[in-house]
């Protein structure tokens, strides 16, 4: 019975209870938008990465994070691995601006220039820039 009693008390702590839990929506839509402007920076001569905007984008996601119960700092053993659903909205965004296949860097640079014109979370991260 003490056995018994002991190993449900083991069982009922934070390191053996807590399972991972999908990732908040608001934590893929910022993955994705980083990661698709940094892609459209890097291949596009004429776009660049926002920097203060990132910055404070990346900041306003670790504070509502930890309101949610996040420890920001060990969220792969918190949360459900998201790479799957940044990945659907990555295609959605390739679909958006037909780059599948061979993609020039002028294509690149109008979906990139697209973005910002509609002002979406992409294009608030980018930044025109002359050559």
């Amino acid at each position: 019975m003490i056995r018994a009693s002991l190993l449900l008390c083991c069982l009922a702590t934070p390191a053996f209870a807590a399972e991972k839990v999908p990732a908040p929506t608001y934590f893929v839509s910022t993955v994705m938008e980083t990661s698709t402007a940094q892609m459209l920076a890097v291949r596009c001569s004429t776009l660049s990465i926002h920097l203060g905007k990132a910055a404070l984008r990346s900041e306003s996601v670790l504070v509502q994070l930890t309101k949610d119960g996040f420890e920001p700092s060990n969220l792969e053993d918190q949360m459900q691995d998201p790479s799957a659903d940044v990945a659907v909205l990555q295609d959605a965004f390739v679909a958006k601006h037909n780059l599948r296949g061979t993609v020039t860097e002028d294509q690149i640079c109008a979906a990139g220039q697209i973005e910002i014109a509609e002002g979406t979370g992409i294009g608030e991260l980018l930044l025109g820039v002359a050559q």
